[in-house]
């Protein structure tokens, strides 16, 4: 895993094309692919340099099989850590064997054009190990 090269991605749950305007026009950042209406984007600081933050419509989540949004009575989920890796399978199993649970074997997922899977820390919080020769 390239966990120094962890990046988050907001899941958004309201106004996609206000919060595309706020990290654009506010923060400054530089939509390096996607646009304003979603519902993937990433950002850098500038056009020359790697994306190094991104925002995604949480109504799309579902296409990974297995992910469900927590119940009404929790906090939805509104960030995802994602952490590349030059070998999803390899770094699944080590982490699965190491007991971490995953909420779906890697799959993927062809609107994203990746392979990728999810698992939670002990206090909820979702992660994406995603294939890092496909992002």
């Amino acid at each position: 895993m390239k966990f120094n090269e962890t990046t988050i991605r907001v899941l958004v749950r309201k106004d996609y094309g206000a919060c595309f305007d706020f990290y654009t026009e506010k923060i400054g950042l530089t939509a390096v692919w996607g646009d304003r209406n979603g519902p993937y984007t990433s950002f850098a600081t500038s056009i020359q340099e790697k994306p190094c933050f991104a925002i995604f419509s949480g109504d799309a989540m579902p296409m990974f099989q297995g992910y469900e949004q927590p119940n009404g009575s929790t906090q939805p989920d509104t960030v995802v850590a994602v952490i590349p890796t030059l070998d999803l399978d390899a770094d699944y199993l080590r982490l699965k064997e190491a007991g971490v649970m995953f909420l779906g074997e890697p799959q993927y997922i062809e609107a994203w054009g990746m392979r990728c899977t999810y698992f939670r820390d002990p206090e909820g919080n979702l992660f994406e190990l995603n294939d890092a020769n496909n992002v």
